[in-house]
């Protein structure tokens, strides 16, 4: 049960980041001259923060120090982009299907790798000491 309770928690937490990303871009495109290249680029960081941030202290619970972690949330993140970006490959260049097909394909099976990687290994817990029966 806690599994999925962290799994939901998971999947709102993107969805919340995908929405700053989305009105951070709107915000920056809309209200300046920057390129949308870049704009992109701002987006993505600050929703990423906000990932970080939502997911270390509401998702997992962590209380673990951020300095370790925060190099594996990028790892992670990254990890999610790139095999998002196999699947878009294999479905466009070789199989010849719709984008939005590799846009399913990567919604359906990115989230679970991502939450696999953040659950136990970004932010695991540390392991409790062995005991050994003795009072």
């Amino acid at each position: 049960m806690a599994l999925a309770r962290a799994f939901v928690r998971f999947a709102v937490v993107g969805a919340a980041a995908t929405a700053i990303h989305a009105a951070v871009f709107a915000l920056i495109v809309e209200t300046t001259r920057i390129d949308p290249v870049v704009a992109t680029g701002a987006a993505f960081s600050v929703a990423f923060v906000a990932g970080f941030v939502l997911n270390r202290r509401w998702t997992f619970a962590s209380r673990a120090s951020p300095v370790g972690q925060l190099p594996r949330y990028l790892a992670a993140q990254l990890a999610g982009l790139a095999l998002s970006a196999a699947i878009m490959y294999a479905a466009v260049h070789l199989q010849r299907w719709s984008p939005y097909a590799g846009l399913a394909l990567s919604i359906a099976l990115v989230p679970p790798v991502t939450f696999a990687l953040s659950r136990w290994w970004v932010f695991r817990r540390p392991r409790e000491p062995q005991r050994d029966g003795a009072l």
